[in-house]
């Protein structure tokens, strides 16, 4: 599993994260939180240098705010 980056706040139905070492290729992607499959890369937008990820979470997912300030991953 490839560190993405970590939560910093909600969008609706979206986390928005600050990028670590995400490419255009992992757009897509299953993230996971620990073991837990959160939602998918939908779109990466920002800096080129330092982009933002924002992810579409899976809709069974009842508390998202739980998931602010927790490490995604990719695998």
């Amino acid at each position: 599993m490839k560190s993405v980056g970590r939560v910093l706040y909600l969008i609706g139905p979206l986390f928005i994260l600050r990028s670590k070492k995400v490419r255009i290729r992992d757009i897509g992607a299953e993230a996971y939180v620990g073991d837990k499959r959160i939602g998918k890369i939908i779109e990466l937008f920002g800096p080129v240098d330092d982009p933002y990820i924002k992810i579409v979470s899976r809709r069974d997912i009842k508390d998202r705010k739980s998931f602010v300030g927790k490490d995604v991953s990719i695998r």
